[in-house]
């Protein structure tokens, strides 16, 4: 106590140059602050361990091939011809683009197809073009015999041949088709069809480098919007990377802006009605504020940037770290407006809340910790903060509150003249619940306990959200938002447009590294794998044996032999013959188009693979991201190392990581908590009933944490990689109310659990209250991770509420009163006794 006195003494002196030391605090905070926020990246890439294969082997790709991150332009219309006039003036004018904006765009591929097909017979093996010779020079002999009338037996199957080879290399020319990327696709009603061109134009920076995203969307917007195609009656739709990234940052910053504001408003309005003063707002708000930039603007050195995990903290910080300076002011009050001065007040405000605030603050802070045990950026960098945020916002409301208020109470006093304290009608009712029916409330609280464990249960099954729709922005899969357009292109080009790069050392290698791919496709009838874009692919070996059979068969292939066949399979045939000048080719000859997908930065050309996933597979079913991964994982490559990078690797090791992080993070904020209550409960007072405090609280805590399970498990709310964090700090927050009842009850032995529940009560709601609306912040976001982790951080904090309102003092109440029984049944039974005595 002399301590404490010494400091609010130190705190009245020294006033203000506290004030203002907070307020340089405040101010380079502030400054922090503003870096921080201003440098938002929502790219999941950004969640992963910075030491994870996927992380590593994405940086080590991107600084050797650049990246494929891509905007899809959709033409729509009903002219094909107006379609296509449009995407040639489009890309002609993407020429003018900025450099190392735009790497290139696919669109066209008459190119490549007009390149392959002379050369077609350079990727039939020697043993087949030696079959395909004999064979034809075969049926031309026997064709001249029949003519003859000297045929004997049945014709060399010419035809048949053909067919077979043809379709074992259809693959070749079936990657290209004639003309346009364009087809028919589904429509904006059921069963409608509209005609689409898709253009997919290559972002030449880092996909993490969020300006130049910005950039690319912009020079194509705006070039779109000079050639008017609503004149030609087209329809533009954007899709693809860069459209849905920046979708997402724009609806995550404006979301975040609103919560902030209205987590404010609705946090100060709680503060002044529960008080009954304004000046509420700034005894308390004043304080958190310097322990919020404070806590920003060292996250700004740590950390350095928001991820779509951590861009919400600024709103669950002001909404958890404000509960310290209410249980300190609430107190303050009270006493003030008992009659004691403000210097008193002070000493007693701090002296009887400090253990309990202190405790409720460490244990958040454990909670939040607990999170940079895993690896996990999304879950680590959240702990980091949130930690921050607890610890600094304590410091802040006992280093600053005493010299703010007692400042102020200099000038005029803080609370009226003669009013009582804060009673709000909510406590009123709980206390009343607990002092006439605490048995009751026992009941009910064991019944839903015992419902919460069997729906505990059944939720533990299937505990992981596995579609990742579920976790996007609301309008991204609306009619005309880029995941609507996304579906349409992918039904263009059959497979998914995100290829999985694999970089060999050399050309040799992605050739073996292609063969393994291919031999493993061929044995695998349902494989997650598309097709596979490689120089193996295009570049067929050992042509330089093979031309002397290819000039032969050009030989034999004269119209006059060949007029046994269809005009068809003749036209057929006679468009792949070669010229008589082939030579043979390598990476370097390829058109243009599938060169530049095999070359690196430095120019070295052949060395990536590109496999692109099935259209079979669903991009957004984290079970079928999964098996890609695995599938991919597991084929024998010439070495192990290979790196190898995509968004879908990276979706699949987001998910490894939830499972693996989350319930080692989960499992360490428990014992964190544990621990830190068992301890604080015994700080000078280390007995038998000390213990039973401790274990007291944490036996509400374990109350409310069932509850939430059980209320999670009947609402289906499966965990993903954003609120799963809401399970290991509902034990740190949670834990702060039943602390605090506690806390009261050793303080104020004469008081009634009734007393307690309608004083102490009243602020730990307010607490609970204030962070209910910074988590409630999250619901009105059009992320629906965020508003998955909002409503299931929201249930914790009612479970927890409840018990440690209505569950505990019920408990405690029921105990006393058969205690009371007890004694009076022992008293009664002593006076019994003695009155049956013989008189003398």
């Amino acid at each position: 106590m002399r301590i404490i006195e010494a400091f609010v003494r130190f705190s009245e002196r020294r006033r203000a140059a506290i004030l203002a030391v907070a307020a340089l605090v405040a101010l380079a905070g502030g400054y922090g602050t503003f870096r921080l926020y201003a440098d938002l990246r929502p790219d999941m890439s950004e969640l992963l361990p910075a030491n994870s294969r996927s992380a590593r082997d994405l940086e080590a790709l991107t600084k050797r091939i650049g990246g494929f991150a891509e905007l899809s332009v959709v033409l729509a219309g009903k002219d094909p011809l107006a379609l296509q006039l449009f995407a040639d003036d489009l890309a002609d004018a993407l020429d003018d683009a900025p450099p190392g904006l735009l790497r290139w765009v696919e669109y066209r591929v008459d190119e490549a197809r007009d390149f392959f097909k002379p050369r077609l017979l350079l990727f039939l093996s020697r043993e087949e073009l030696a079959t395909l010779r004999d064979t034809l020079g075969a049926r031309v002999a026997w064709e001249r015999a029949r003519l003859a009338g000297k045929a004997e037996g049945p014709a060399p199957d010419v035809e048949g041949l053909v067919d077979r080879i043809a379709g074992e290399r259809k693959g070749l020319l079936g990657k290209f088709p004639s003309g346009y990327v364009m087809g028919e696709v589904p429509g904006h009603a059921p069963g409608e069809t509209m005609t689409a061109l898709a253009m997919v134009i290559r972002l030449d920076a880092p996909p993490g480098d969020y300006r130049d995203v910005v950039a690319l969307e912009r020079v194509v917007k705006e070039t779109v919007g000079r050639l008017d195609p609503a004149k030609a009656g087209i329809e533009v739709g954007y899709g693809g990377y860069v459209a849905n990234n920046i979708l997402e940052h724009d609806a995550l910053a404006e979301d975040l802006v609103w919560a902030t504001i209205l987590v404010l408003l609705a946090v100060a309005a709680s503060v002044v009605v529960y008080n009954r003063t304004w000046k509420a707002v700034f005894a308390v708000g004043a304080p958190l504020l310097v322990g919020t930039f404070a806590t920003f603007g060292l996250a700004e050195i740590f950390v350095g940037h928001l991820n779509s995990n951590t861009a919400f903290l600024g709103s669950i910080v002001v909404g958890n770290g404000i509960n310290v300076g209410l249980i300190l002011f609430a107190r303050y009050l009270e006493d003030r407006r008992r009659g004691q001065a403000p210097g008193p007040a002070m000493v007693t405000a701090l002296a009887n809340t400090w253990l309990a605030t202190l405790t409720a603050a460490l244990a958040a802070g454990v909670s939040y910790a607990s999170l940079l045990s895993t690896d996990f950026r999304g879950f680590n960098q959240f702990g980091l903060i949130g930690g921050l945020g607890m610890a600094l916002s304590w410091v802040s409301a006992y280093a600053v509150t005493p010299a703010l208020v007692l400042a102020w109470e200099r000038r005029a006093p803080i609370p009226r003249q003669g009013q009582r304290p804060a009673r709000p009608v909510f406590t009123y009712a709980i206390s009343a619940i607990v002092e006439r029916a605490p048995r009751r409330m026992v009941t009910v609280a064991v019944l839903l306990s015992i419902a919460s464990v069997v729906m505990v249960v059944r939720w533990a099954r299937d505990p992981i959200e596995h579609d990742f729709r579920r976790l996007r922005d609301q309008s991204a899969l609306a009619d005309g938002g880029p995941g609507w357009w996304d579906q349409r292109v992918d039904a263009l080009h059959g497979d998914h447009l995100s290829p999985t790069a694999i970089l060999a050392r050399d050309e040799g290698e992605a050739r073996a590294i292609a063969k393994a791919l291919d031999a493993h496709m061929r044995a695998t009838p349902d494989t997650t794998f598309g097709h596979v874009l490689s120089v193996a692919a295009f570049v067929p070996e050992g042509q330089e044996a093979k031309l002397p059979l290819i000039r032969e068969l050009r030989a034999l292939a004269t119209p006059e032999n060949l007029s046994f066949l269809s005009p068809e399979k003749r036209l057929a045939i006679e468009q792949v013959l070669p010229p008589a000048d082939l030579r043979p080719f390598g990476a370097k000859d390829l058109p243009d188009m599938i060169r530049r997908q095999l070359t690196e930065v430095d120019g070295r050309v052949g060395t990536p693979v590109l496999v692109y996933p099935s259209g079979r597979m669903d991009v957004w079913n984290g079970l079928d991201v999964r098996r890609f991964a695995r599938e991919l994982r597991s084929v024998p490559m010439p070495r192990p190392d290979l790196p190898m990078a995509s968004s879908t690797l990276v979706f699949a090791d987001v998910l490894d990581a939830i499972e693996h992080d989350g319930p080692r993070a989960t499992v360490l904020s428990l014992l964190g908590v544990v621990a830190l209550v068992m301890l604080a409960f015994g700080l000078g007072r280390r007995s038998v009933r000390s213990l039973g405090d401790a274990l007291g609280v944490l036996a509400a805590l374990g109350v409310g944490v069932l509850w939430f399970m059980g209320l999670a498990g009947a609402l289906q709310l499966r965990l993903n990689m954003l609120n799963f964090i809401a399970l290991p700090i509902t034990f740190g927050i949670g834990v702060d109310y039943a602390t605090n009842i506690f806390q009261r009850r050793r303080v104020d032995h004469a008081g009634s659990v009734a007393d307690i529940v309608r004083t102490t009560g009243g602020a730990v709601a307010l607490c609970s209250l204030t962070t209910i609306i910074g988590y409630s912040s999250l619901l009105i976001a059009r992320n629906q991770a965020l508003i998955s982790f909002g409503l299931l951080a929201v249930l914790g904090e009612v479970a927890c509420l409840a018990a440690a309102l209505l569950a505990l003092p019920a408990a405690m109440r029921w105990r006393e009163r058969s205690r009371a029984r007890a004694a009076a049944a022992r008293a009664a039974a002593t006076r019994g006794g003695t009155d049956a005595e013989p008189q003398p």
